[in-house]
C-alpha cells in the first residue's frame, strides 16, 4: 500500500495480470487488469497493484506531476521510531505485534 502526495498516477497494462485498486473513506474500488487495460490512482489515495497472473506482469505509468512522491503505509508506519505502544493503541495490533512487524521494517521502539 501507498500513495503519491503529488500526483494521480496511470496504470496501462502491457501483459500478464495485475490486481489493482485504491481505498477512499466510503469504498473500496479493485480491478484484475489485463493487457490494454488502464487503471487512475487519485491524487494522494492509498493504492496497491500485486501480481496476481502466473507469469510476469508489465505496465507503465505515468504521473501527473515530475514529482509524485512516495509514500509507503508500512514503512511509514512501522519503519521509525515512534513508540509501539503508540502504535498499538492508534491501531488494532497489540505491542509485541507492532514490535515484530517493526523488525522487518527496522522501526525501534
Amino acid at each position: 500500500m501507498h500513495t503519491h502526495p503529488g500526483a494521480t498516477e496511470l496504470l496501462i497494462m502491457v501483459e500478464g495480470q495485475i490486481t489493482a485498486g485504491f481505498m477512499t473513506p466510503f469504498a473500496v474500488y479493485t480491478k484484475t487488469l489485463k493487457p490494454g487495460d488502464v487503471m487512475v490512482f487519485p491524487q494522494g489515495q492509498l493504492h496497491f497493484q500485486v501480481n496476481s497472473g502466473k507469469g510476469k506482469a508489465t505496465a507503465f505509468l505515468a504521473f501527473s506531476s515530475a514529482n509524485p512522491g512516495a509514500q509507503l503505509l508500512d514503512l511509514l508506519l512501522f519503519g521509525n521510531s515512534l513508540p509501539s505502544d503508540v502504535i498499538a493503541q492508534t491501531t488494532f495490533l497489540d505491542v509485541a505485534q507492532v514490535k515484530k512487524v517493526k523488525g522487518r521494517f527496522g522501526g525501534r521502539g
